[in-house]
């Protein structure tokens, strides 16, 4: 009975898909059991479900499944006397009402799955008749309130889950009369308190997930009912303050997980009735500090998570007692040291998280009793060194990650003791020199990363004893050559990665990898290969020279003949010659993109029969053969953007009769037969944007795969109802950008499987076009220019959940009838209209909005209760609408709100509550309006703020309290304000913030602190950038733009600057040795109309390997000032006009690369 049920299942589907427009028509189908599948059934109404009778076999239990379909309602004959059903899943079938008495039949039933529907509110008695329910799932409904009384009947129920609704509430002893019920999962609702009732008849309970809701406190007595609880989830709520006789009675619970909320503090005796507590997670908290009691009776704790707080400090009394300890991550916190006796008891640690503190030293023994270590986690600290025997006892140690330290040496015999290593990263440090014998302690080594360092010479016996060695990246460092020899032997290396390094050349004496299968050297200097390059590497499958000075396809490639990837894109190869890929007949992929290829000879592909995959994007060649792809039968990607396609210079692409995808961006198509397509028979996707064509039918006659097209940015054209008639299995139709002369009331008709449809502009009268596509999920109307819509313009649209209605100057206001069907509206765009106002019904029908985008609309005035309907509202969009008031409420019960735009508007006053219940809000804009003054407590409701821009007001000062709630606050802009001094070493924020702005203010003086990774302050009237003592600072780009300053002698400190612009200062001296010693990453340096004189007293024997754009415009440099520079390999820009410079050009051998 296997097969044949779901096949005689589906041809009955394919009857009763003729007769379902009409409720009076029966549809009979027949279930085989044991499973029964059914598909494509749609039914306008409740009502109509009755005309659907399903024949079961009496004899058997059945598990029904209905799916791709619209039911409105379970047809009550599926639980018909008799029936046997013991599985019933019609999840995301639409259903936004149960009958009464669809179950009183259903005593076999089981397990019960109605997720993903658009359900609102339960009733008393809903499931009488399910006697044998065991399962019932109704996640990512719409529920706003459950009766008392649903679950009348149903006392045997284990498993319930009402997650991914919208309750606010709980009714008072709901769950009573559930001896059997194990597991509940209320997960991502909106509940704000649980009182102790709720839970109180619930003694069988074992799992309980109340993650992602709004509670903000846990009081005494909330869990005494779940005696047995083993686990309990409260994540990504907004707690505050837990009680500390909260969990008394969960005696049971194994794993509790409270991340992502508002802790500060922890009662210390929170966790004591957790006796066999195994997993306990408290990351993403604002946690400062913990009670050495605190887990003093977790003994048998086997994992604990406190990553992303602000603890300083760890007493070795913390976790002294925990002897089962496996896992212990406390990342991105505020360590500065480690007691060396913290882990002394900790002897079954095996994984240690020290991520992102600021641990600059870790003394000798402080790992010593974690020998059954495996993993442990150093990167983003501020160490120098490892030396000292950190891991003599670590005998089991297999991955260290020390990346983003301040190594600058790697010292033989830093890593005695860790024998078993497998995986060693330092990337991201500052290592000049590596040691030969570095390596010789970690004979099982598997990979080694030393990744963005300042390496230059890679020691010959460096890997020697790593007969295991799987992977080596020394990426972005400074090697220009390797020795002979310096991978001899290593058989079992795999993966080498070399990219991004100033290797010139490769010779035959280098690559002696015989098992080699990825070799990366994209981003180097590269301008030829030896013709034996790569013969000691025959089963090189993927090579990347991305990004070199190749003028010609190196000969060297053909000896690869096991190669799948060919990466060559922006090189300088000009001409594509017959047989140059001949022996690559294993060749999946090839990349030429942005080579400027002139030439292609017929033959050029010849050989590269299992080519799937071809881009030149960025080349005009000169196509000498109309058959230049006949040699690529199997090629199913084709890339041709900006290569000079047109109706003059075209090939025939008849030969690709695998092709699926096709690019033909940017090419002027004119001229080109409008047939050109036609013999792509297996074609799924095309996309021809910018290609200068008026298209018509014509083009799309034949092509019945075709799934997307776009060809947005073209002529004119009219769309009648032939248009698309080619491509029935249209998917995608992207023609924004693309006048619309007409538009058939058929034209989409025909395309039942449209799903995303981006149209615009069209100024024509605007018909009922969409009628025919119930399928359609995203829909982008851009300057169509009507005035309104019918009322039922929508409702075929049902499944929509992206709408973009926007650039409409005609369009004043949005008919709340036009939503009446969106019940699964997840983003809405109205931007850039003319709307004046938002009726409070507008969205009564859109409950799991997410997005709202109400930006470039003259509002003006906004309702209170406006938005009272969204409350899943996660991102709002108000910008330039002419707000002058915001009444308080006005965003209360937006409890998930994280973005809000603000910006551009006539805010002036901004009263204490406007903002009081977005607990959730991350961004807040408030940019560019007329505020002069801040209450202290506006923002004390939003803990959870990061970013947040005043940019562009009136401020003079502000309140050290306005941000004492924010203690995670990363991104603050205060640019074009009237601050005349700001320290940011005074803030509550001042270990967090990561970005400042405060350009264009009358600052005399700035101070900021060590963590502060981005400084602008454009326009003001500094000469120093003071800030505390500390021996680290991790400043990486610093705009002081318009200032006035004199020297950079302020701003030396910051070693990590990437970017620095001085521009518009007055600098006489401007030393390149001293900016290429204190600043080795800096990849761009602006210091135009600085009245540079002078660049320093030595010729800099230093180089600046990451410098790509200098800008020395303007000054008063001479020619020999300007051979002061060195050398800067990566320099792409160089801007010296107008300085007493003759013979600029000569000097560009002297820069090295351009």
């Amino acid at each position: 009975m296997g097969l044949w049920p779901s096949v005689w299942s589906l041809l009955l589907l394919l009857v009763a898909h003729q007769q379902v427009r009409s409720s009076e028509s029966p549809i009979s189908l027949t279930c085989e059991p044991p499973t029964c599948r059914y598909s494509g059934l749609r039914f306008a109404t409740p009502s109509d479900t009755a005309s659907l009778s399903i024949i079961f076999d009496s004899d058997y239990y059945s598990h029904v499944t209905f799916e791709n379909s619209s039911l409105s309602a379970i047809p009550q004959t599926v639980f018909a006397k008799s029936s046997g059903v013991e599985t019933f899943n019609a999840s995301g079938c639409d259903i936004y009402e149960l009958l009464p008495k669809t179950f009183r039949h259903a005593v076999d039933l089981k397990y019960l799955y109605l997720d993903n529907n658009r359900l609102r509110k339960t009733y008393g008695s809903m499931f009488l008749g399910a006697r044998s329910l065991e399962l019932l799932s109704l996640s990512k409904n719409q529920l706003e309130t459950i009766d008392p009384q649903t679950f009348r009947g149903i006392s045997y129920v284990q498993e319930i889950d009402f997650s991914g609704n919208l309750l606010r509430t709980l009714p008072d002893l709901f769950f009573v009369d559930k001896p059997k019920l194990k597991k509940l999962s209320l997960a991502d609702n909106f509940l704000q308190e649980l009182k102790k009732e709720t839970f109180g008849e619930m003694t069988a309970l074992q799992e309980l997930d109340l993650s992602g809701n709004m509670l903000r406190t846990l009081v005494a007595g909330t869990f005494d009912g779940p005696w047995q609880l083993e686990q309990l989830l409260l994540q990504n709520n907004r707690l505050e303050v837990i009680e500390a006789t909260a969990f008394e009675h969960l005696v049971k619970l194994r794993g509790l997980n409270l991340s992502n909320n508002n802790l500060k503090v922890l009662p210390a005796t929170v966790f004591n009735s957790m006796g066999v507590l195994r997993e306990l997670e408290l990351q993403q908290n604002y946690l400062s500090h913990l009670d050495s009691a605190t887990f003093e009776e977790n003994l048998r704790l086997v994992m604990i998570n406190l990553d992303n707080n602000t603890i300083a400090t760890l007493q070795p009394a913390l976790i002294q007692n925990l002897t089962d300890l496996q896992r212990f991550s406390i990342e991105y916190n505020q360590l500065q040291e480690l007691d060396v006796q913290l882990f002394a008891h900790s002897t079954d640690l095996k994984r240690l998280w020290l991520t992102g503190n600021f641990l600059r030293h870790i003394n000798p023994g402080t790992f010593d009793t974690l020998e059954q270590l495996e993993d442990l986690y150093l990167a983003g600290n501020l160490l120098s060194t490892f030396e000292g025997g950190l891991f003599r006892n670590c005998s089991e140690l297999k991955e260290l990650d020390l990346g983003g330290n301040r190594i600058k040496r790697l010292v033989a015999g830093s890593l005695e003791g860790a024998s078993k290593l497998q995986k060693l990263t330092i990337d991201k440090n500052e290592v000049t020199e590596i040691e030969e014998h570095f390596l010789d302690d970690t004979p099982l080594l598997d990979t080694f990363s030393a990744e963005n360092n300042f390496i230059r010479n890679v020691p010959v016996g460096l890997f020697d004893k790593l007969t295991n060695l799987t992977t080596i990246i020394l990426s972005d460092n400074q090697i220009k050559e390797l020795a002979p020899g310096t991978f001899q032997g290593l058989e079992s290396v795999i993966n080498l990665h070399l990219n991004q390094n100033q290797l010139k050349h490769i010779d035959a004496s280098l690559l002696n990898l015989t098992n080699l299968e990825y070799l990366d050297l994209s981003y180097n200097f590269i301008r030829e290969f030896d013709e034996t390059a790569l013969e000691g590497v025959p089963n090189l499958v993927t090579l990347d020279l991305d990004s070199n000075r190749l003028d010609r396809i190196p000969p060297a490639i053909n000896k690869t003949i096991k190669l799948d990837y060919l990466g060559l894109q922006r090189n300088r190869i000009s001409r594509l010659e017959s047989g140059q890929f001949s022996q690559l007949s294993s060749l999946l992929t090839l990349n030429l993109d942005g080579n400027k290829i002139a030439t292609m000879e017929q033959g050029c592909f010849r050989g590269l029969q299992s080519l799937t995959m071809l881009a030149f994007v960025n080349a005009t060649p000169e196509y000498e053969s109309l058959d230049l792809f006949n040699d690529l039968q199997n090629l199913t990607q084709l890339f041709l953007e900006e290569t000079n396609y047109t109706g003059l210079n075209s090939v025939r692409l008849d030969s690709l009769q695998s092709l699926d995808i096709l690019s033909l961006d940017t090419n002027s198509l004119i001229g080109v037969d409008p047939g050109f397509l036609s013999g792509l028979k297996t074609l799924t996707r095309i996309s021809l944007k910018n290609s200068s064509i008026r298209f018509n039918a014509s083009y799309f006659r034949s092509i019945p795969n075709l799934e997307y097209i776009a060809f947005t940015s073209n002529e004119s054209i009219a769309l009648d109802e032939t248009f698309f008639a080619g491509a029935p299995s249209l998917q995608t139709v992207d023609i924004q950008d693309t006048l619309l002369e007409s538009i058939s009331v058929n034209a989409f008709r025909r395309l039942t499987n449209l799903t995303e449809l981006y149209i615009g502009p069209f100024k024509g009268e605007l018909k009922d076009i969409f009628t025919g596509n119930e399928a359609l999920k995203t829909l982008r109307m851009k300057q169509m220019n009507f005035t309104t819509l019918p009322d039922h313009f929508f409702w075929a649209n049902r499944r929509l959940d992206t709408l973009t209605i926007d650039d409409n100057p005609n369009l004043c206001e949005l008919k709340p009838a036009w939503f009446k069907h969106m019940a699964y509206l997840d983003y809405l765009d109205v931007s850039s209209n003319n709307i004046s106002g938002l009726s409070v019904d507008l969205f009564d029908n859109t409950p799991v909005l997410h997005q709202l985008y109400l930006a470039e609309n003259p509002l003006r005035v906004l309702d209170v209760d406006v938005f009272r309907k969204v409350g899943a509202l996660t991102v709002l969009d108000l910008e330039d609408a002419l707000l002058t008031d915001l009444p308080v409420g006005i965003f209360d019960g937006l409890f998930k709100l994280e973005e809000l735009f603000l910006g551009n508007n006539k805010l002036s006053n901004l009263r204490n509550g406007t903002f009081r219940e977005l607990y959730s809000l991350r961004m807040l804009w408030l940019s560019n309006n007329s505020i002069e003054h801040v209450d202290p407590f506006l923002f004390a409701d939003m803990p959870r703020l990061k970013e947040i821009s005043l940019n562009d007001n009136r401020l003079t000062s502000l309140d050290d309290r306005l941000f004492a709630a924010q203690l995670a606050l990363q991104n603050l802009h205060l640019s074009g304000n009237r601050l005349v001094a700001f320290d940011l070493t005074t803030m509550p924020y001042a270990s967090t913030l990561i970005y400042l702005g405060l350009d264009t203010n009358q600052l005399r003086s700035v101070k900021i602190t060590p963590a502060l990774e981005f400084l602008t302050a454009d326009d003001n009237q500094l000469s120093v950038v003071e800030t505390s003592d500390s021996d680290y600072y991790r400043l990486a780009t610093l705009s002081v733009q318009n200032n006035s300053f004199s020297s950079l002698e302020s701003i030396y400190r910051f070693d990590r600057l990437q970017e620095l612009n001085v521009t518009l200062n007055r600098i006489a001296v401007l030393d390149f040795t001293m900016i290429a010693t204190k600043f080795p990453r800096l990849a761009v340096l602006n210091a135009s109309v600085c009245a540079v004189e002078s660049l320093g007293g030595t010729v800099n024997p230093y180089e600046l390997k990451e410098l790509q754009h200098l800008d020395l415009s303007n000054n008063t440099l001479t020619k020999e000032e300007m051979s002061k520079m060195g050398k800067m390999p990566r320099l792409k820009t160089l801007f010296s006009a107008d300085n007493r410079i003759h013979g600029v050009l000569r000097l560009l051998d002297r820069l090295s690369k351009f």
